[in-house]
């Protein structure tokens, strides 16, 4: 199995020319929720993931 990669928050990643506005201006909203501490926990990311996908894979009217 391949080694995963740590992240370096110190020394990030640059962005290349492949994304659009739309995106970089959403990646930057999301730095910014993040810096003021709008946030959710993983742990209740992964509860609301489990009830999201529940709820999509339940055929509707039958």
């Amino acid at each position: 199995m391949a080694k995963a990669k740590k992240f370096d928050l110190e020394n990030p990643t640059p962005i290349l020319d492949d994304e659009d506005e739309e995106t970089l201006a959403a990646i930057d909203e999301g730095i910014r929720d993040a810096a003021a501490g709008r946030t959710v926990p993983s742990e209740d990311v992964r509860k609301l993931l489990a009830q999201w996908i529940s709820a999509s894979g339940t055929p509707k009217g039958r």
